[in-house]
Formats: structure tokens, sequence, C-alpha cells
């Protein structure tokens, strides 16, 4: 992600509430204070498939958000 950013291609990273902290922390760490980071629920694994399109669908505004910052 950090490769392709700095080509100025804008890239986002997609991670889990359980995880929003770490993967905030490691952008940090990687120098990427303003990684463009899209929440979604958690658990993805064993969830249904349903479930997950519903949970897609409905990071689809917060997608766009982060791509006009």
């Amino acid at each position: 992600m950090i490769e392709i950013e700095k080509a100025g291609v804008p890239t986002v990273v997609f991670t889990t509430e359980k995880f929003k902290d770490l993967t905030r922390s490691v952008a940090n760490s990687l120098g990427m204070p303003k990684a463009r980071i899209v929440v979604v629920p958690h658990p993805l694994g064993g969830t249904e498939e349903e479930v997950v399109i519903s949970w897609v669908e409905s990071a689809l505004d917060d997608l766009l958000k982060v791509l006009e910052n």
C-alpha cells in the first residue's frame, strides 16, 4: 500500500472493528498517518455471505468519503 500511495495512486485499507486501532498504529509506524482506512464489522470469517455483502454495501459511502479527501 505504501509504495502504491507514494507512486501517486490513492489506496484504501479495509479492516474490521477489532483491528482498527492496530491498523492505524501500523500505518503511523510506516509513515502513513493519513492512511485511508475503512472499517467494517467483525468478524468476517464465519459470517454469512449475505451479512458480509450488506457490510460491504454499507461501507461504500465510507470508501467514497476517504477517496475524496
